[in-house]
C-alpha cells in the first residue's frame, strides 16, 4: 500500500498535487480491490458480533448486514409507524419506538442496504455540552444509551476518553466559561483547564497557541456502525421490522394525513410517516402532495483516516473550533474532520444520487488543505502517520445548521427528522427518542422550538437560496455563537416597501423568517433622507452582527432610540409581525376562536385582546393579539418567528368543515409603529380621526385615514408599554405615510428606531415574548398571565383542564425580573441569554431574554425560578419563596448578584443620561 506522508502535503507545489492525486486514487483502487489481510480482520470482527472498525465494510468486502440481523424480505402491508431511511435517526427511531412497546407497529425501509448509509460510518464522538437545553438534553442522552447497550454485552467500541474544547482567543475562552456555567449547573461534570494543564490530558497537542480549554471528562468515542448494528439488533427482538432495497415511490394522502406508502415491495397502511432521509430529506418531501417542505442542501464534508499510531490509544477528542476542526484516536490511528469556513455544495442542480455510493466524491486537497494544516498544526505527529483514506461524502444541512425535527405543517402526521450534519451518531439516539415519544403521547415532551420544522417557510425550501446558504452554514458548526448572530447570504429577501427608506436612514438589518428588519441605525454614516423624494438613495446594507461578548458597539446608538421612543417619539417598523385574517359567515369564528384561546376573545368590534393559544398541557402554542374587525372577522397578531406555527395550528384546530376561513396577508400590509409620548402629536397632523384617550382609548382598533391614503388598520398598541400606534398599511399606501410621517414628526424630536431598542424597552417593563421567554411548555400561570386565562367563565378550550389542575395545585416555576447589582456593563461580560439563576446558592433556571436597561442604568435579565427537591424534582413554588431569596446570575463562570421581581417596576419618566452624547433626533 503507497503510504503518503501528511508534511508532504503542506509543501504544495504542481508536482506535489499529482503525486497526492495519483497515491488518492491508488488507495481508491486498493480498497475496492479487497486486500485480503483488511477482509479476513473485518470478517472476524463481525464474527466476534462488532461492527466494522474502519466503517468502511462494504468497500472492504465484509459481511452484509442481513446475513447478521434477521431482516424482513417485505416489509408488512401494515403498520402504526412508517420510518423511511435506514441511517442512524431512523435506527434509533425503530430502537426507541420499540422501547414504548411499538415494536411490532413499526417498519423502517432503507431503499439500499442497511450499513451501507454514510452515517453508519460517522466521527463517532459522543457527548458534548450546548447553551440550548433541548440541544443539550438531545446529545447528552446518547452517553446512558451507549453505556446500557455496552452493559446488554453490544461491543460498541465505547471508551470513555472525555473530550478537550480549546480556545485560541479570550472570546472563545469566555464562550466556553459560557458553556461550563450552564453545562455544570446542569449536572454536566467539567472542567476549565489552564494551558499547562491541557498538555497533560494530551502531550501530543501543541499547546503554545493555546489560552485555556474545556475538559469534559465524561465524553467519549464509540464505533459508530457498532452503534447502529447494537440498536437495529435490540429493535428487531423487540418486534420491529426493517427490509433493505425497499424504495420509496409515493406518499399516500387523504384528508391532510398520510394513509399508506407505497414502495417497490408493495404498500403499507400506516398511521404515521416519519421521513429520516437525510440526505434525500428534501427529495423525499416532494414525493407527497401536498409537497412536505424539508430545506436541505448537500455539501462537501471530510474525514481524514490514518493506519495506526503508536501511544495514542488513551488520547482524548480534541475539539479545536477556532481551526475549525476535530481529531480522536481511531482504531489505533487518526480520525480528524473539520468544518471549512466555506464549503463546496454538492449536487448544485438538484440530482441526487440513487444510493449511498453516490455520495462519495472525489478528494479535493485543495479544499481539504485549509483544515489539513490545522489538523498538522494541533498533533504534529499526524506529520508521520500513514494516510489510510480520506472520505469527502455530501452531507444535509439546514439553512441554519440546526436539526429540523417534528411535525410537517403540511401534512398532519407526516414527521421529519433531518438536517444533522454529520452528528447523527451524537444527536440521533436523542432525536430518535424525542420523537418516538411525540408519536406516542401525541406531543412534543420538550420544547423544541429552535430545531422544529415550523421555524422555517417555504421559501426557506427554495433550491438556489439553499445552494448559497449551504457554503456558509457548516463553517458556522464552530463558529462563536455571537449575539444576535445572522447569515450573510440569502439576504434582501423579503423587505417591507419603506426598505429603501430605512436602508438610506442608516438602518442596520438584522434577518427574522426572511424579513429584513432594522436591528438599529447609524443615520451620521447615511446620506441624510428629508422624506420629500420618491427615490432611493442609494447606500450600502450593513448587517447586524454583534461580536463581543462585553459592551456591544451599536450601544450608544440603541440608547438614544430608547430615548426618543420614552421621551420624544420613534418611528419603527414592525411589517415582518405574522398576520392573519380571521372570518366567517355567521357567528363560527367567534366559536372557533374561543376553544382555541385561552382568554375571552368575544369583545366588542374595534377591541383589542392579548391572548395565549394553549396545548392539551397548558404550554403556549401561539402568543398573540386578536383585533375584531367586525362580529365575524378578526385579525391576529402574533411574533415574526410564529408565521408557520401560527398556520400549522389554525389548519389543525379549526372547524374542518370550511366555515372559518384564513388567510396569511403577513406580506400584504407594512406595519409602522409610532412610538413615544409625542406620537399623538405626529399622527394628529395626517389623519381627521378622534386620537385623543376617550375617542381612541388603549387597546382598541379603527380603520383611519392617514394622508391622502385610506383603509389603514390603526391601533393603540405599541407591544412595548410605550404611548403610541402601529398602523397596518396595505403596500401600496406604505411609502406615502413613511413619508409624511418622516415629514410630521421632524418638528417632534422623531428618530427611526430598531428591534435592539424595543428589546430594551419590553425587557424593562417585564413582556414577555414566545420564542424567547415563552414556550409549548409554559403555561400562561407560570409567567404570570393567569388574569388572561377565563378559568372563571363557563368556556371551554384547549388546554383548561390542565390550567385548572394548575391553578388549584399550584405551580412548579415562576416569571422573574432579576436587575444586577454589581455588574460593570463597561467592563464585565454581559448577559446574553442561558445563564444560569441561583438562589441562596442553589441553581434554579436559565436566563430566557437579557438586555441593558436604559432607565433602570444597569442590566435586566428575565426567566424562570423553580425549587429543586432534595430529590432534585421540581418542586411547588410560591411567591414568598420567590420573593424571600437572595439571587445571583452567573455570567462566564463569574456569580453576580441580582434583585428580583415578580412584576414590572414603576419607571421613572425620563431615564438618566446615556454614554453618548449624540442625539439621533436630529439627524432626520
Amino acid at each position: 500500500m503507497l503510504a503518503v506522508k501528511c508534511p508532504r502535503w503542506l509543501r504544495y507545489t504542481n508536482e506535489l498535487q499529482q503525486r497526492v492525486t495519483q497515491a488518492s486514487s491508488s488507495q481508491i483502487n486498493v480498497r475496492s480491490s479487497h486486500d485480503g489481510q483488511a477482509v479476513a480482520g473485518t470478517s472476524r470482527r463481525f464474527q466476534n458480533g462488532s461492527g466494522l472498525s474502519n466503517g468502511f465494510q462494504r468497500q472492504l468486502g465484509g459481511i452484509p448486514v442481513s446475513s447478521l440481523i434477521s431482516l424482513d424480505s417485505s416489509p408488512p402491508k401494515k403498520a402504526k409507524v412508517v420510518i423511511c431511511g435506514g441511517g442512524t435517526v431512523g435506527i434509533a427511531l425503530l430502537y426507541h419506538l420499540a422501547e414504548l412497546g411499538l415494536g411490532d407497529d413499526s417498519v423502517l425501509i432503507e431503499q439500499g442496504s442497511l450499513g451501507d448509509s454514510l452515517t453508519w460510518q460517522a466521527s463517532g464522538m459522543i457527548g458534548g455540552v450546548q447553551i440550548s437545553k433541548v440541544a443539550m438534553d438531545i446529545i447528552r442522552s446518547s452517553v446512558p444509551l451507549v453505556e446500557h447497550l455496552t452493559a446488554a454485552g453490544h461491543d460498541v467500541g465505547w471508551k470513555q476518553c472525555g473530550s478537550l474544547n480549546l480556545a485560541r482567543t479570550r472570546d472563545r475562552l469566555t464562550y466556553l466559561r459560557k458553556l461550563k456555567a450552564i453545562a455544570e449547573a446542569r449536572g454536566t461534570e467539567c472542567y476549565m483547564l489552564k494551558k499547562d494543564e491541557v498538555k497533560d490530558k494530551c502531550e501530543i497537542m501543541e499547546t503554545s497557541d493555546i489560552l485555556g480549554a474545556l475538559w469534559l471528562p465524561e465524553d467519549g468515542v464509540c464505533d459508530t456502525f457498532s452503534l447502529c448494528l447494537a440498536l437495529l439488533k435490540e429493535a428487531i427482538q423487540k418486534g420491529g421490522h426493517a427490509t433493505e432495497d425497499c424504495i420509496l415511490q409515493r406518499t399516500i394522502v387523504q384528508n391532510h394525513k398520510v394513509v399508506a406508502v407505497e414502495t417497490s415491495k408493495g404498500i403499507i397502511e400506516c398511521d404515521y410517516f416519519v421521513n429520516a432521509g437525510g440526505f434525500w430529506a428534501r427529495k423525499i418531501g416532494q414525493m407527497v402532495e401536498p409537497h412536505v417542505k424539508v430545506p436541505i442542501h448537500p455539501a462537501e464534508h471530510y474525514y481524514l483516516y490514518t493506519h495506526p499510531v503508536e501511544g495514542i490509544d488513551s488520547m482524548p477528542v480534541i475539539h479545536d473550533p477556532d481551526g475549525n476542526v476535530y481529531i480522536r484516536e481511531f482504531d489505533g490511528g487518526f480520525l480528524a474532520g473539520g468544518f471549512e469556513k466555506v464549503a463546496k455544495p454538492s449536487f448544485e442542480h438538484g440530482d441526487l444520487p440513487e444510493n449511498c455510493y453516490g455520495r462519495e466524491l472525489h478528494q479535493d486537497w485543495d479544499h481539504f488543505h485549509v483544515l489539513l494544516r490545522e489538523m498538522l498544526h494541533r498533533i504534529p505527529i499526524m506529520g508521520e502517520a500513514v494516510l489510510k483514506n480520506l472520505s469527502n461524502a455530501s452531507e444535509g444541512f439546514s439553512p441554519d445548521g440546526n436539526w429540523i425535527i417534528g411535525m410537517a405543517p403540511e401534512i398532519m402526521n407526516y414527521y421529519v427528522a433531518a438536517g444533522l450534519k454529520s452528528g447523527s451518531y451524537n444527536s440521533a439516539c436523542g432525536i430518535g427518542q424525542l420523537l418516538a415519544q411525540w408519536i406516542v403521547t401525541g406531543h412534543c415532551v420538550l420544547d423544541a422550538y429552535d430545531v422544529d420544522i415550523l421555524r422555517f417557510l417555504p421559501m426557506h425550501n427554495n433550491r438556489k437560496f439553499l445552494r448559497d446558504r449551504v457554503k456558509e452554514v457548516p463553517g458556522r458548526h464552530y463558529s462563536l455563537s455571537y449575539p444576535f448572530v445572522d447569515f450573510e447570504s440569502g439576504r434582501c429577501l423579503r423587505m417591507s416597501p419603506i426598505f429603501p427608506k430605512l436602508k438610506s436612514a442608516g438602518a442596520v438589518f438584522g434577518q427574522i423568517m426572511g424579513y429584513e428588519r432594522p436591528s438599529y441605525f447609524i443615520p451620521e454614516e447615511s446620506e441624510v433622507y428629508d422624506g420629500e423624494s420618491d427615490g432611493e438613495v442609494e447606500g450600502p446594507f450593513r448587517t447586524s452582527n454583534t461580536k463581543t461578548w462585553t459592551k456591544p458597539p451599536w450601544f450608544n446608538y440603541v440608547a438614544e432610540e430608547y430615548r426618543a421612543c420614552r421621551e420624544t417619539c420613534a418611528i419603527l417598523d414592525y411589517s415582518s409581525f405574522t398576520k392573519f385574517d380571521c372570518w366567517s359567515k355567521g357567528e363560527e369564528v367567534v366559536d372557533a376562536l374561543q376553544y382555541l384561546c385561552s382568554n375571552d376573545v368575544d369583545i366588542p368590534v374595534g377591541g383589542i385582546i392579548h391572548t395565549g393559544m394553549q396545548n392539551h398541557l397548558g404550554g403556549y402554542e401561539n402568543d398573540c393579539s386578536l383585533v375584531r374587525i367586525a362580529p365575524n372577522h378578526y385579525m391576529m397578531i402574533a411574533p415574526s418567528i410564529q408565521q408557520s406555527r401560527c398556520g400549522s395550528w389554525l389548519r389543525k384546530n379549526l372547524p374542518s368543515d370550511g366555515s372559518v376561513v384564513i388567510k396569511d396577508i403577513t406580506s400584504m400590509y407594512t406595519a409602522i409603529c409610532l412610538m413615544g409620548p409625542q406620537a399623538r402629536s405626529v399622527m394628529a397632523d395626517l389623519t381627521d380621526s378622534d386620537l385623543s384617550t376617550k375617542g381612541f382609548p388603549f387597546f382598541s382598533f379603527k380603520e383611519i385615514d392617514v394622508g391622502l391614503a385610506n383603509g389603514i388598520r390603526a391601533m393603540n398598541i405599541t407591544h412595548t408599554g410605550e404611548l403610541g400606534w402601529v398602523l397596518y398599511i396595505p403596500n401600496e399606501f406604505a411609502l406615502h405615510i413613511y413619508n409624511n410621517l418622516v415629514n410630521k414628526g421632524k418638528a417632534y424630536g422623531m428618530c427611526h428606531a430598531g428591534y435592539y431598542a424595543m428589546r430594551s424597552l419590553r425587557i424593562e417593563k417585564f413582556y414577555a415574548f414566545w420564542g424567547q421567554d415563552l414556550d409549548s411548555s409554559t403555561t400562561p400561570l407560570e409567567c404570570g398571565r393567569g388574569f388572561r386565562v377565563k378559568l372563571h367563565k363557563d368556556i371551554d378550550f384547549i388546554g383548561r383542564s390542565a390550567l385548572q389542575q394548575q391553578a388549584s395545585e399550584g405551580v412548579k416555576r415562576m416569571y422573574v425580573q432579576l436587575v444586577l447589582e454589581d455588574h460593570d456593563p463597561e467592563v464585565d461580560p454581559w448577559p446574553w441569554g442561558g445563564e444560569p439563576i441561583y438562589r441562596n446558592g442553589q441553581y434554579v433556571g436559565v436566563t430566557t431574554t437579557t438586555g441593558y436597561g436604559f432607565t433602570l442604568n444597569n442590566m435586566v435579565c428575565l426567566g424562570f425560578v423553580r425549587k429543586f427537591n432534595s430529590n432534585n424534582e421540581m418542586d411547588f413554588v410560591t411567591t414568598e419563596y420567590v420573593m424571600e431569596g437572595s439571587y445571583e446570575v452567573n455570567i462566564a463562570g463569574v456569580k453576580y448578584a441580582a434583585s428580583v421581581g415578580l412584576h414590572s417596576r414603576t419607571l421613572p419618566t425620563k431615564y438618566p443620561e446615556p454614554q453618548s452624547n449624540r442625539y439621533l433626533a436630529t439627524q432626520l
